[in-house]
């Protein structure tokens, strides 16, 4: 017999979502949805295309991007377990603004507008749910700075940092590093290698390993970013 979502994925009950709501609340909305599995390089949410279901991270990593007018395409943001994709979209039933793409095999959560709907007659999901827009909002802000005022080496730390988070490796290659900071691929090795020669990464065939993640912060502080530890 396959688990509930709430056994198997225990560490939902506390994603920012479901904040304050009662246990039982919160395992009956996780099982509730239904789970569905991605391979890395698949594609769960289309720009420009209608949704009806709300997805939530349950393991595994996310690029959301974004192709403007005239072709180009820009990776704007990443989400990790416990994070919420589509939820606007859903509610306000416009289409998609941005690709979500697994970058992993990925699984997640598929809550249904009719759903959704319901759950919004609770105080404190809409609460949450406006939390967890204000924490999107923040943090497109943060990394809007960070794209226009830092310097590369800068850039490089805080992605890298961002992009580890839930883990100690980051597994896509140099060159998506470059793609996500806007450096060149020479920037990135060349700020890697001094990363590396610090001891603070290692490059395996695997990808990039993250040997100390408060140096890495502490590099960021270096380099004149005092909120190295809040990139989110």
């Amino acid at each position: 017999m396959a688990l509930r979502n709430s056994a198997r994925f225990p560490h939902l009950l506390n994603a920012n979502l479901l904040c304050d709501l009662p246990r039982e609340t919160q395992e009956f909305f996780l099982d509730s949805c239904k789970r569905r599995t991605f391979k890395a390089g698949e594609t769960m949410l289309c720009q420009g295309e209608q949704t009806d279901s709300m997805l939530i991270v349950a393991e595994g990593r996310i690029e959301v991007s974004y192709v403007n007018e005239t072709g180009h395409h820009s990776i704007i943001y990443h989400a990790f377990s416990g994070n919420v994709l589509g939820m606007v979209e859903t509610l306000s039933e416009r289409p998609c603004a941005g690709t979500c793409k697994a970058l992993s095999d990925t699984t997640v959560l598929v809550c249904r507008r009719s759903d959704l709907i319901k759950k919004m007659t609770s105080k404190v999901f809409v609460r949450n749910f406006a939390a967890d827009l204000h924490d999107v909002l923040s943090h497109d802000n943060r990394f809007k700075s960070v794209d226009q005022f830092f310097s590369a080496e800068q850039k490089i730390c805080v992605y890298l940092e961002k992009l580890s988070q839930d883990g100690t490796v980051f597994t896509e290659s140099q060159g998506y590093l470059a793609d996500v900071t806007g450096c060149s691929r020479q920037t990135v090795n060349k700020e890697l290698g001094r990363l590396r020669d610090r001891g603070i990464i290692e490059l395996t065939k695997a990808g990039i390993t993250i040997l100390d993640i408060n140096a890495l912060s502490d590099r960021c502080s270096e380099l004149g970013d005092p909120k190295a530890t809040g990139t989110g």
